[in-house]
């Protein structure tokens, strides 16, 4: 198994000219204007090193990057492969680029009375309260001075990316608003373990995470959550590494998004790529698990609204105040 590269490979990876490298790997194109665009899958197009995948919502630029995504390669395997072959290197513009900024999390945002965020997630979504409360007792999630929901991108314990949600319609447009903070992390995303993590549940947004676990919660168990705000299969790749180096290695990735064209065939995409991944027990890793409506939030609000009834016929005795965690 690779897991050393050194410095001068890595260095070298992000010269190497991206359409180079994917036709020696047997990739072909056709060139349409100042871009290419792959025979076979024909929503993939490449220009200088930035490549675009639009069925399934992939962008990003590099070689690594590319064949992280494209194959399902580690980071240091990419590196290997290209330090194993012959490849064309593209020339670097006269002008150095600058360095994005790090992400610092915007803390003096952040509100103590989080009544709105509160609302719009128990009332607006149905998240079931004790989720709510576990998260914001946690610090996953938090509410700022506009009344948006914010969902911390946690990486041992340091915020190193946030997705901010609206929690009422903007007065201008009647939109949602709905984004991610500059400069935050591409191949990151909000996510949260219950238990020691053994499996990995991969959705499209944060809100789906939290409604799957509020669906489920009885059935998730040493489980990591991961919203890729979007289909970024870079997200998974980097967020499967992570696992590794933290001493869990995941045993099943989930694949829970929406169940729509583009969730569908990013899922069974990504179901293709994992199948040359096997865990500990030699097993393949990769499953689907869709909703039954468009998204899991969706599913979510049905199902409460046709349990609401039974529970004002049953009328139980309240229940303790347990936590969702097992």
């Amino acid at each position: 198994m690779v897991n050393r590269v050194r410095t001068e490979q890595v260095e070298r990876a992000k010269r190497v000219d991206l359409l180079d490298y994917l036709e020696a790997k047997g990739e072909t194109f056709k060139k349409e204007g100042r871009y290419y665009r792959h025979t076979e899958h024909d929503s993939l197009i490449i220009r200088d090193q930035m490549y675009a995948w639009n069925s399934r919502g992939e962008k990003g630029a590099g070689v690594i990057n590319f064949a992280q995504m494209y194959y399902g390669m580690s980071f240091p395997e990419v590196v290997k492969d290209i330090a194993n072959g012959s490849f064309k290197e593209k020339e670097r513009p006269p002008s150095a680029k600058t360095p994005s900024e790090p992400y610092r999390y915007p803390s003096h945002y952040e509100v103590s009375d989080t009544t709105r965020m509160h609302q719009y997630l128990t009332q607006d979504r149905k998240i079931h309260p004790k989720v709510v409360n576990w998260l914001e007792r946690r610090d996953y999630v938090a509410q700022d001075k506009r009344g948006n929901v914010v969902y911390k991108w946690k990486q041992q314990g340091e915020v190193v990316g946030a997705d901010r949600q609206g929690t009422q319609p903007m007065a201008r447009t009647g939109d949602w608003f709905k984004g991610i903070d500059k400069n935050s992390p591409g191949n990151a995303g909000f996510s949260f373990d219950i238990g020691k993590p053994e499996t990995l549940y991969v959705f499209e947004s944060a809100v789906d995470a939290l409604s799957y676990w509020s669906e489920k919660k009885e059935d998730i168990q040493n489980a990591r959550m991961l919203s890729m705000s979007g289909l970024k299969r870079h997200t998974v790749s980097a967020e499967m590494n992570r696992m590794n180096r933290e001493g869990y290695p995941p045993k099943q990735v989930i694949i829970a998004v929406d169940n729509d064209p583009s969730g569908r065939d990013f899922a069974y995409g990504l179901k293709d790529v994992l199948q040359n991944y096997v865990n500990q027990d030699g097993e393949r890793v990769g499953n689907v698990d869709l909703p039954k409506e468009k998204d899991w939030n969706e599913q979510l609000k049905k199902n409460v609204v046709v349990e609401q009834p039974r529970a004002k016929e049953s009328q139980p005795s309240p229940a303790k105040d347990t936590e969702p965690e097992r």
